[in-house]
Parts: structure tokens; sequence; C-alpha cells
């Protein structure tokens, strides 16, 4: 039986959740809206990485804790999606380079590229890449890598590719709406990225692992317990085919390992 505390717990995340959904119907054309939506998500970011909400979310196994917490999700799923082509257009109607994406946080992007010790020739594929692809630019521009964004919302494609002609990057840099889109890229890859607000992340690295080179690492990014309110979750004990690596996880709103064949 849920406690009076879980209760009241679960309850003031529906309602923040609410927040975020009215904020995000009214994003598109009222930047009051955009900033107060981005505000809030940073506040979520906050609220994951406090230490107390940890200890409540990593016991917390009522069927209505769990609902909240999907609810959660899917609603700060949907606001970064909605946040992520407002920004791509605001920088697309600019008529300057000196994009604010170069100034976002991507320390941690950064960190695992160099653990990945990547080769020349690095060929990525990003699935989940979204409208606003901070790894998938930072990549493409200081690696010299070949990029593949695999994105299912039609909207957020075409935003990043409007946004990556914008920056000048289109000559290394394109979209693709399946990860199983482009066989010849998959089987080619040196590194597959995985977004932590991709659901499907067992069956994609089932799908992927005869088509890819053997040498072909992944780097997933997901959030279990507390961390499941901004990210999807994965069971990591069904991993047993795979050599896996943590490559951070403390001080970040997700996990990240990295997968390779033994």
């Amino acid at each position: 039986m849920e406690s009076t505390s879980e209760a009241c717990v679960t309850e003031a995340l529906r309602a923040w959740a609410d927040d975020i959904n009215g904020l995000r119907a009214r994003a598109y054309g009222h930047a009051g809206s955009c900033e107060r939506l981005s505000a809030e998500l940073d506040r979520l970011s906050a609220y994951i990485l406090q230490e107390d909400n940890r200890r409540f979310w990593d016991h917390a196994e009522d069927e209505s804790a769990r609902d909240a917490a999907a609810y959660m999700r899917h609603s700060s799923a949907m606001a970064l999606g909605a946040l992520e082509k407002v920004r791509a257009r605001a920088i697309c109607s600019q008529n300057k380079t000196d994009c604010r994406y170069a100034a976002l946080p991507s320390a941690s992007l950064r960190e695992e590229w160099n653990r990945l010790r990547e080769p020349r020739e690095a060929k990525v594929m990003f699935i989940g890449a979204g409208a606003f692809p901070v790894s998938a630019f930072t990549i493409a521009e200081s690696a010299s890598a070949e990029v593949l964004c695999v994105d299912i919302d039609e909207e957020a494609i075409r935003c990043g590719i409007e946004l990556a002609r914008h920056l000048g990057l289109d000559d290394a840099f394109r979209y693709a709406k399946s990860h199983l889109s482009d066989l010849a890229f998959a089987a080619s890859a040196t590194h597959i990225f995985i977004a932590s607000l991709v659901p499907e992340k067992l069956d994609i690295l089932r799908e992927l692992r005869p088509i890819v080179r053997r040498d072909c690492r992944f780097v997933v990014r997901y959030g279990n317990g507390l961390k499941s309110l901004f990210n999807y979750p994965l069971d990591i004990d069904a991993l047993k085919d795979w050599r896996v690596e943590a490559l951070n996880g403390a001080g970040n709103i997700y996990d990240t390992i990295l997968l390779s064949r033994p």
C-alpha cells in the first residue's frame, strides 16, 4: 500500500508534469513560456541530482509512483523536444554562426569521446538525435567525423538539417528516420550513440548487433530510479552478451555505459 508521504510526492510530481505540459503547449511563439519551460527542466535536473530525492525514488516500488515517474518522463521528453525545435529555428533565423550550441554544456560528451580513443576517420551514428543535436555537432566539428543522426520525428529532422546547414556542418552531417535506413553506414560505423530519451534501447542493440563491425562500440545513455524522471531506464542485467564499462554517472542527470563485444 502506498504511504501518505509517497502519495504526496507522486501527486506533486503529476502536478509538476501538468505544469510542464501547459508551458510546452504555449512554447511556440511565446518567448516567456519558452524561458519558463527551460527553467522548469533545469529545476527537474536539479531535483534529480539531490541525494535525498534519490533515496526516495530508488526505493519507490508502488505502481502509482512508477506511473507518475513515467508521466513526468514523457512530459519532460516532449518539453525538451519542443525547446530544441524553438532554439534551432531561432538560431537559423539569425545571420550568424556563433551559435548557442557551442556554449551549451558538452563536457560529459567530450569526456566520453576522449575515453573512446576514436579512430582518425570515425563514422558515428546518433540515435535519438533530436532537432538540436549538441553531441553530434560537437563531434562533427571537433573530430572531423562523418555523422549520421537518427530521429523518428520528421519536424526534428527538418530543424536539425537546417541547423547543420546554417552551421556549415552539412558536408559531414546528415539525418535518417531509422537506424536501419542506411545499412551501409551502420555496417561501417565506428561508434553508435543511443540517447537517453530513446525507449527501445535493447531492441535497437539486438537489431544492430549482427550488422555492425565487430569493433564498433555503443555509447548508451539511460536513467534508472530517480534519473528515470528525465531519461528512459535500461535493464543492465539484459546485457550479458556485451562487455559493459561505465563512462560516467555521478553528477550527471543520466548514466552512460560503453558496450563492446567480448
